[in-house]
């Protein structure tokens, strides 16, 4: 029989497809008039629950707005903020700090290492911001260390600049052996004029009671994938005992109806798996170059919307 193991991020060992508890649904970057935003606190709150999603963060630049009176048993509010600065080697940063009481010294983000550090002290998770949008590369993020992960996917920065989508630096962070874990968000100003910027971007995280508290655990430990529309409803790695010696991982992935399903991997190791023409899919299988280090999925529905799970290690089932 074959030895079959749900996909896992490689760095916490908990899968968001076999983990028990509920999905939910937030978004973790955003503003409000306390900063930049056109959404008072009120609306900002008014708008994330009534198009069904269970969590949100308000994370306006410099300030922690304080959104617990909007918080309830079924709606929960991570507390955060955006910290910007310019680090004189790899320029402009946006730092979302995530579950953050406080906010550091300003002259803490006088670096990316020096924000993320502050971010950490304050007992958060710190988060590149919108990479492409601010001009970093793989090789920029690389000076910093300790950070969770990095926006794959910005919405505002997609409508208004083209600059949303950050997979090309996340995959070279993976291929250099940098674990991190990848959000999709609004990053919602809500300027209606520049185009509606609200309900773009998400992660769905697995947990099992819905507070600000169990969120930030589940991000910390990559229990979540991010997405712009698409549901991953499984992502699972067999090695398959009958297999030639030296194969490597079989790759299983579900999800809702989509026109192609990316398997990615450094380098050329990964593959897409298209639908027929005209058609779509809800699963796909893959068997995993030995070689591949990590893997990450993508799904794309008809529309082009895409779903993403996190890295996972194809190696630890191929050996196993």
């Amino acid at each position: 029989m074959p030895a079959l193991q749900d996909a896992v991020a490689p760095h916490t060992g908990r899968s968001p497809f076999s983990s028990p508890g509920n999905w939910y649904r937030g978004n973790l970057h955003g503003h409000t008039t306390e900063s930049d935003g056109a959404f008072t606190p009120a609306e900002y709150a008014a708008f994330y629950r009534g198009r069904g999603y269970h969590f949100a963060a308000v994370t306006d630049h410099w300030k922690v707005t304080d959104m617990s009176a909007f918080a309830s048993a079924d709606f929960a509010f991570v507390p955060g903020a955006e910290l910007d600065g310019h680090d004189p080697t790899s320029g402009m940063h946006h730092v979302l700090g995530l579950g953050i009481p406080a906010l550091p010294a300003r002259s803490a983000a006088d670096t990316l290492q020096g924000t993320v550090d502050a971010i950490r002290a304050l007992g958060g998770l710190a988060f590149i911001a919108h990479p492409y949008w601010s001009g970093q590369s793989a090789r920029d993020l690389m000076t910093a260390h300790g950070y969770t992960g990095i926006e794959v996917w910005n919405g505002t920065c997609a409508m208004r600049w083209g600059k949303g989508l950050a997979s090309v630096q996340w995959d070279e962070l993976l291929a250099f052996g940098r674990p991190v874990l990848a959000l999709a968000s609004d990053d919602a100003h809500h300027r209606v004029e520049q185009g509606d910027d609200v309900g773009l971007g998400w992660v769905v995280v697995r947990s099992e009671t819905l507070s600000a508290n169990a969120v930030l655990e589940a991000l910390r430990e990559g229990c979540f994938y991010a997405s712009t529309g698409p549901e991953i409803l499984a992502v699972r790695l067999e090695r398959d005992a009958q297999a030639a010696a030296g194969s490597g991982a079989l790759a299983h992935v579900r999800c809702s109806p989509c026109r192609a399903i990316h398997f990615l991997c450094q380098g050329p190791m990964g593959r897409t798996v298209n639908a027929a023409p005209g058609g779509t899919l809800t699963e796909a299988t893959l068997r995993l170059h030995r070689a591949a280090r990590y893997l990450r999925v993508e799904c794309v529905d008809a529309g082009g919307k895409t779903a993403w799970t996190n890295a996972l290690d194809p190696r630890a089932v191929a050996e196993a």
